[in-house]
């Protein structure tokens, strides 16, 4: 230990006689340093750190997997309520099974009204996930029935900036869409679940809600039994589906269901990408080593005649090693503390690029693990950086050393060898990044220059919601609507205006089985599925979207009238290859009794993301036909195919 103490202190002498050297190490190693940390950072927040749950390892969501003659290449699929519920009283193998979903609401008693995001869950929610309120209570089970639902519990975030930390407001009434509601408690402030949750209601399905099996736009999370793995519980799920399937082959035939840990689901769409920066990252560290181990084998060079006297009074190679390594590490460690302020605004960088794809339950920062993980890093990277002028130095020849002249350097051929191969080393790195980054700038090109269907340059967007409580017939809905639409139309510089219940892009498409006229009748569970939206006069115009045959909506797609359609170029390719398609009838099977003529023929959009490779087969009914029945059953269809379906208000686009 003696012996150690003596390197340590001599290798602090040798980084005060070459300050420049030291700095320039530290800095080297720093950056490489500073940059694996703050990824490794996130990385643990991510994909290591438990959540905030209680027993976080026996949380599981639960997906359907639909078939895939209708849903090609989709392997999740949100859940409906009839489903659920024969999941929730079949299976054995859940201590608590809860559904989940989406509801904007709007806070309304104050000076202006305000749209906020409520998340409706069963009875079984704040069971099944563990939390407990940090004010008052999580809704009770008698409140999650019709008439009895008028009750709230408040996100730590909401209750603060809405109401000021103030705890009087427990216990007390606010005003939602013009209807009271009870606040009962106020969550702790780590707990964000969902992610879009400003508050949570009680779900209060009524009775013929619950029989509803064929709309999927919900989300279930279960909670596993202390002996059951998540193995059994799938074996468990897929005996469930296949009863299901033969009790319910019109809606239920090809269904299946998937249980995934919760926080591995969480986090799939960020995995991949974390770990390649991660690799990524690794690669700088070591270019970052090989940098450090080149300027300390030049700097070695002139400390032959010292080894080599050390050497002549006794020092073994393995003690001047030692000395070597020593110094590397301690320049190492140095490097490692400076990475650490680096890694604290990196990590600030990277989440702000990734906030929007992260769960917000994800809590990064610099922890014990993190601090335990640069200490690792460091002292690795001061051996790799180390090792090879230590080597070199502790071969150094004895005679030659002592006969070169006092103050010159002495350099050797094996010494000029390795630093050319550790510059080849160096150069091989840096080729693989500049690689990896030119393939990324590639495919970034390559997005830039996908064609979405749509000329979105110019245009704006607004969510327009409506108070129930004032517009509570869905006719006195859609007049408000078109009111909104119409004072838009008339604002300075707006050319065109339309509305759309689902925005492109947005990955919240709602998805429907059809049929078509002159096809053979089929159940439900075998028809072919369309992405479907509701849209307004105007919304094609508004974002350039081609009508490639017939017309557009007009003022006469109205109620009372008949019932049209738009259709993409790809559901007219699909159906009607070699026919005109318009004049052609779809039912929409959700809407049954109503046959929809096809009116017009517009351009594909890419709804779900610029990297969808086929074309959506898409179909666009005008906001006006919704009639009152045609609403009712419209609000209950959102579906989604990626999270969790929401019944998104419509859409302003305003072009410009």
């Amino acid at each position: 230990m003696s012996g150690l103490l003596q390197d340590v202190r001599y290798a602090l002498r040798q980084i005060r006689k070459a300050p420049g050297f030291a700095a320039v190490a530290v800095i080297t190693l720093a950056l490489g340093m500073g940059a694996n940390t703050a990824i490794f950072s996130v990385v643990n927040g991510v994909l290591l750190r438990p959540l905030l749950f209680e027993d976080p390892d026996r949380l599981v969501r639960i997906w359907h997997t639909p078939p895939q003659a209708s849903f090609p290449g989709i392997t999740r699929f949100t859940v409906s309520p009839a489903n659920f519920l024969d999941w929730q009283n079949q299976n054995h193998v859940f201590e608590h099974m809860a559904i989940y979903g989406f509801r904007a609401l709007t806070l309304t008693g104050g000076d202006k009204a305000e749209q906020v995001t409520a998340s409706p869950v069963s009875a079984a929610f704040f069971d099944t996930v563990g939390v407990k309120p940090m004010l008052g209570r999580v809704l009770l089970r008698e409140e999650d029935e019709p008439g009895r639902s008028h009750v709230v519990v408040l996100s730590y975030r909401f209750w603060q900036d809405h109401f000021g930390s103030n705890r009087e407001v427990v216990g007390h009434d606010i005003t939602f869409d013009g209807m009271k509601y009870l606040v009962a408690g106020v969550m702790p402030p780590d707990f964000r679940f969902p992610d879009f949750a400003q508050m949570w209601t009680p779900m209060a399905w009524t009775d013929q809600e619950k029989m509803v099996r064929g709309n999927h736009n919900l989300m279930v999370i279960a909670r596993l039994k202390s002996e059951v793995d998540v193995k059994q519980a799938q074996a468990e799920m897929n005996t469930i589906s296949g009863r299901l399937e033969q009790q319910y082959p019109q809606d239920d035939k090809g269904w299946g269901a998937v249980v995934l840990p919760l926080q591995r689901d969480l986090v799939r769409d960020v995995r991949p990408a974390l770990l390649v920066l991660l690799g990524a990252v690794g690669f700088i560290l070591l270019i970052a080593c090989v940098n450090v181990a080149n300027l300390s084998l030049a700097r070695i060079f002139s400390r032959n005649k010292e080894v080599a006297i050390r050497t002549a009074l006794g020092a073994s190679s393995a003690r001047i090693m030692r000395q070597v390594l020593v110094e590397s590490v301690l320049l190492a460690l140095l490097g490692g503390g400076l990475g650490l302020t680096y890694a604290h605004f990196g990590v600030r960088l990277i989440m702000a690029f990734l906030a929007d794809k992260l769960p917000q339950l994800v809590s990064t920062g610099i922890d014990a693990k993190v601090l335990g993980f640069t200490a690792a890093v460091a002292i690795l990277t001061g051996i790799i950086s180390g090792i090879l002028p230590a080597l070199h130095l502790s071969r150094a020849n004895v005679n030659q050393a002592l006969k070169q002249g006092l103050g010159r350097t002495g350099t050797d051929s094996g010494g000029n060898r390795t630093r050319n191969t550790l510059v080849v080393i160096e150069v091989a790195l840096s080729l693989v990044l500049l690689i990896g980054a030119g393939l990324m700038i590639r495919s970034f090109q390559a997005l830039r220059g996908v064609n979405p269907g749509f000329e979105p340059h110019g245009v704006l967007t607004m969510t327009a919601a409506v108070a129930r409580s004032k517009f509570s017939e869905p006719m006195q809905q859609v007049s408000y609507f078109e009111q909104v639409l119409e004072r838009v139309r008339a604002l300075p510089g707006v050319v065109a205006a339309g509305a759309i219940n689902d925005i492109p892009l947005g990955m919240n498409g709602s998805h429907q089985p059809i049929a078509v006229e002159g096809r053979p009748v089929v159940p439900m569970s075998e028809q072919p599925e369309v992405d479907v939206s509701v849209i307004t006069t105007g919304y094609a115009s508004a974002l350039h979207i081609p009508v490639l045959q017939g017309r557009d909506f007009n003022s006469a797609d109205i109620a009372g009238r008949p019932a049209t359609i738009l259709i993409s170029q790809s559901l007219a390719r699909q159906f009607w290859a070699n026919e005109d398609p318009i004049g052609k009838h779809v039912t929409l099977s959700f809407f049954p009794g109503v046959a929809r003529e096809v009116v017009g023929v517009i351009g594909d959009v890419k709804r779900d993301g610029l990297n969808q490779t086929r074309p959506s087969a898409a179909l666009y009914v005008p906001l006006d036909q919704i009639t009152p029945a045609a609403k009712e059953q419209f609000s209950s269809f959102p579906m989604t195919r990626l999270s969790c379906a929401r019944a998104r208000l419509p859409q302003v686009l305003l072009r410009l």
